[in-house]
């Protein structure tokens, strides 16, 4: 009866932490996307939005988009938009489902580890349910770690049973003076789950390189609690070391191999922030800060944001004070490696995963994210939770006591995360509050004038765009979004300046260059804005909004000299190709460039896919226009447009 009851347990702790889960975190399902990132990972990204094709495979595995390689995340996006489409909803889900998922993998990988089931199960709870986590699961373009956690879990899972596995095999020095009849299955399945561990790390990898430093972790749970190492002396620490690091050694090609890729990559997208604009001393001290910052909203998670900004002006006396916590609790922990392993495992897990975005090497303009203690205080939950264990073992009430006390943190975690995912229902209110919580935080100022702008408050979106600019003023973001701004309100030439301006501060930035090219467009002057475009397109060919207006000119416009419609055909062609003939705006403009090829036939067939794929969006003046261009085009005669007609920007 006790044997059966025993078997049941771990059933009932992870039908409590699914519970728990879903219940608290449901809310994000009535979320909408946010205006930071998601248009780049879903929204407004074309390779995204073809759902899954054999292309949009290919694009995830070759793309540097966002400045990041991790294909598996592109590809789980795409996933969601093909069953999905764009109801946001739904992509929260995934990403739920996901963090629900590595709940309980982390359970039941304690439980293999320890033998430990309410100890794992706290654990496991910390990690469901804390407000530091809000992030990564609210959050669909941080899908990417959701996602990586689940294979960095099933890494450890693998290789958990690959340890097992090894301690019964006859090459183990533990094993009976006649080796068992099944030996050969036990060492076949200890390959097999060797093999596992090492596919599960670089899946992990291609969704987020952050897995890094997980062979470190791996070496130290191989002291504890897998105990795979007995050290008296300094002979038996490299006898029994060695060959632990040895096995470790294809999983380390494998970090080394993904660190070199999205160095690359991050470089390459310029995402990289080069010493001479932030000095490695200034790095250090950030990241001694945020190593105890992130401690401190563990115990105290308040004034939780999307974005901190980086601070140039770091007190001495806060960073002296955050390296002698750091100091003072490495020792403390390392101190006690014997008498007490969990510290030591727990503090170098925590310490050791947060290293890839510590800041050493800063990519981007932030100080640092709640979403970076995802995996990392996993780490500190378990040196916390073992520790209270073993000093309550010996207590008459010492259980119920540590089951008081977990069930009451547990229970604050659970209040303060449904508060915090308020703030998550959509990118104006999480927008405020982070502004509320931070001072100078131009990049959060830019978000909201862009979300500000999609919803048609122009005067609002122009204040925020002003606010970015006058906290930073070589900020080029704000610049051209101001500049946008000024133009949807007709003051073309404030516009025109300002797009110049975010041009003198990055002249390779094919958004402005389009913008600009808009403006111009606009204002009549058409070479210049044809000149604007073609520039665009040299630094992105694919960019859609850049070959709709371009192709549109060399379509329409009443001056010959500026018409080529074979080359409008050609672009417009690769414009509805990229959107799989989907837009009815980009179809429309085709048809235009095929009657201005004197392919009326053609013309008239994109025109009548345009009007249906217009009806079907419930996009009644697009459906007339195209109704007025069918008769145009059925007497055979192209369409002129005024130069100056106002042009969509996107």
């Amino acid at each position: 009866m006790n044997r059966s009851r025993l078997n049941w347990r771990p059933l009932l702790v992870c039908l409590g932490l699914g519970v728990a889960t879903l219940a608290t975190f449901w809310p994000v399902s009535r979320s909408a996307f946010i205006g930071l990132d998601d248009p780049d990972y879903v929204k407004k990204n074309p390779q995204v939005l073809q759902g899954l094709t054999w292309r949009s495979v290919g694009w995830a595995f070759t793309t540097g988009f966002a400045s990041n390689w991790h294909p598996l995340t592109w590809i789980s996006h795409m996933v969601d938009v093909q069953l999905f489409g764009l109801k946001p909803g739904w992509h929260h889900c995934t990403s739920l489902i996901l963090h629900l998922a590595n709940t309980l993998l982390l359970f039941l990988v304690l439980r293999c580890m320890t033998g430990a089931i309410w100890r794992s199960a706290i654990v496991a709870a910390l990690f469901a349910l804390h407000p530091l986590h809000v992030e990564s699961v609210a959050w669909i373009s941080e899908r990417k770690d959701v996602l990586s956690t689940l294979f960095f879990f099933l890494t450890l899972f693998a290789y958990v049973k690959y340890v097992e596995t090894k301690v019964q095999s006859p090459k183990s020095k533990v094993q009976s003076p006649q080796p068992p009849a099944h030996a050969s299955h036990i060492t076949s399945h200890t390959s097999l789950y060797y093999l596992l561990a090492l596919v599960f790390f670089a899946l992990g990898l291609m969704s987020k390189p952050m897995l890094v430093t997980l062979p470190f972790v791996l070496l130290i749970l191989d002291y504890w609690p897998l105990r795979r190492v007995e050290i008296k002396n300094q002979k038996s620490k490299i006898k029994n070391l060695l060959p632990l690091v040895f096995e470790k050694l294809p999983f380390l090609a494998l970090s080394v191999a993904a660190s070199i890729v999205t160095f690359m990559v991050q470089r390459h997208g310029e995402a990289v922030v080069p010493v001479s604009d932030i000095p490695l001393d200034l790095r250090i001290e950030n990241a001694l800060v945020s190593y105890a910052v992130y401690l401190e909203k563990m115990v105290w998670p308040a004034g939780l944001a999307v974005y901190y900004p980086f601070s140039r002006d770091i007190a001495p006396e806060v960073t002296a004070s955050a390296a002698v916590s750091v100091l003072v609790l490495s020792l403390l922990a390392l101190l006690q490696w014997r008498q007490r392993p969990h510290l030591a495992v727990g503090w170098l897990w925590y310490l050791g995963m947060l290293v890839p975005v510590i800041g050493l090497v800063q990519v981007g303009l932030q100080a640092r994210a709640d979403r970076y203690t995802y995996v990392p205080l996993i780490g500190i939950f378990i040196a916390l939770v073992w520790e209270v264990g073993e000093r309550t073992s010996g207590w008459r009430y010492g259980r119920s006591f540590g089951a008081a006390a977990g069930a009451a943190v547990i229970a604050v975690c659970l209040v303060l995360t449904a508060r915090q995912l308020r703030f998550w229902r959509n990118s104006v209110t999480l927008f405020e509050r982070t502004l509320a919580l931070t001072t100078n935080n131009f990049v959060i100022h830019l978000d909201l004038g862009n979300t500000l702008l999609e919803q048609g408050e122009l005067a609002g979106a122009e204040k925020e765009f002003a606010e970015a600019a006058g906290i930073n003023p070589r900020y080029a973001d704000a610049q051209y979004n101001w500049g946008t701004a000024l133009a949807m309100q007709g003051k073309l030439d404030e516009a025109i300046n300002h797009f110049r301006a975010a041009l003198d501060l990055k002249p390779r930035s094919e958004d402005a260059h389009f913008l600009l090219g808009c403006a111009l467009g606009m204002k009549g002057r058409v070479p210049e804005a044809i000149e604007e475009y073609r520039t665009s397109l040299a630094l992105k060919p694919n960019q859609l909004g850049t070959l709709n207006n371009l192709v549109w000119i060399l379509a329409t416009n009443p001056d010959p000299q500026f018409r080529d419609g074979n080359e409008a055909v050609k672009l417009g062609e690769r414009l509805c190709d990229l959107t799989k003939f989907k837009q009815p705006m980009f179809v429309g403009t085709l048809a235009a460039a095929y009657a201005e090829a004197g392919r009326f036939g053609d013309a008239i067939k994109a025109s009548e896919n345009a009007k249906s794929l217009a009806a079907a969006a419930g996009n009644k003046e697009l459906v007339e226009k195209n109704m007025q261009l069918l008769e145009l085009y059925r007497t055979g005669k192209p369409y002129r447009e005024d130069p100056t007609a106002a042009k969509r920007i996107e």
